[in-house]
């Protein structure tokens, strides 16, 4: 292939990333906030889902991906789309970019799997595991990650400073280094053995319990739709999994320019927070159901106490 055909390839590969950085990205963006503010909604709204522990998990899950798109993936999209970078002269949004850019990034993956081990514990044929995951245990551990996350995005919020929102490559050196492993390690590898083990427990769990009269139609509709949200947050991970192994597995070959912007573009596509609030975008409808369902049982528990009270008169 000759150089001319190769840059041609190159900058037709810059221009895809760049549509796909930028419009689809603020498209998505705007669907992932208002998607997840409903999401929020319901889970606070209704009483009998505030009182699940599981929900403390989800609601960590919705605010984490509101501050992800806003923090990282909204000033990505207005540097592609505009050529103007919004972290440039305004230091509150550079700090604020790269210390809560990886708390959101990290942040709602965490919390789903709190919510896969929330599910199998719940419907757990021992009381005792039943009872492990209180309200005000699922308030501590969701603070605990939180905090926890904050500490170690802190180097960022210092490194990166200045009217440009720059880092020191040197200052950065140890911090990158051990970075690129804790997302491969924790992030990815633990994260995902975890979230893959207690979806199927929960799922088997589910299977042997369907008489079980104990769990009511709404825990059952819950752990239904926590299902499908464990199936498709492992799919949609694990492309991002693979590539962070083959970046680490790569890392010291020398690439040509054509290769990194093949990377580049297939980095925009497998990235957790494109997959994510794709799935986000569309997927409300399983949170709806719950609603509806809930509605429809207050309903019924309502005409039932009707029906007492005529017959006690």
């Amino acid at each position: 292939m000759s150089s001319n055909l190769i840059n041609d390839e190159i900058v037709r590969l810059q221009n895809i990333g760049k549509v796909f950085d930028g419009y689809i990205m603020f498209v998505l963006i705007i669907f992932g906030t208002i998607g997840n503010l409903l999401n929020l909604f319901v889970f606070i709204r209704i009483k009998t889902l505030r009182q699940m522990s599981n929900s403390i998990f989800l609601i960590g899950s919705f605010l984490g991906s509101i501050v992800s798109l806003w923090s990282s993936r909204y000033p990505r999209s207005i540097l592609n789309i505009t050529g103007v970078d919004p972290l440039v002269g305004s230091i509150v949004f550079c700090k604020f970019r790269w210390l809560f850019g990886r708390w959101g990034l990290n942040m709602p993956f965490t919390c789903v799997c709190l919510a896969s081990i929330d599910r199998f514990l719940m419907i757990s044929r021992q009381v005792y595991y039943r009872r492990l995951f209180s309200l005000k245990r699922a308030y501590i551990m969701v603070i605990l990650s939180s905090i926890i996350y904050l500490i170690i995005c802190i180097p960022d919020g210092i490194y990166y400073s200045g009217y440009l929102c720059t880092a020191s490559v040197n200052d950065r050196v140890l911090y990158k280094q051990f970075i690129a492993y804790f997302n491969l390690i924790v992030t990815n590898i633990l994260s995902m053995i975890i979230l893959g083990t207690f979806s199927i427990l929960t799922w088997y769990n589910l299977r042997s319990t369907r008489q079980n009269r104990q769990i009511n139609h709404l825990q059952q509709q819950v752990n239904r739709m926590m299902i499908a949200e464990f199936a498709l947050a492992f799919l949609t991970t694990l492309p991002n999994f693979v590539y962070n192994i083959y970046l680490q597995i790569t890392q010291s070959i020398i690439k040509s320019q054509l290769r990194l912007a093949q990377e580049s573009l297939l980095y925009i596509i497998v990235s957790r927070p494109y997959r994510r609030n794709v799935r986000t975008a569309f997927c409300f409808k399983q949170q709806n159901q719950v609603t509806l369902h809930q509605t429809q049982l207050q309903r019924d528990t309502t005409i039932q106490t009707f029906r007492n009270m005529i017959t006690r008169l």
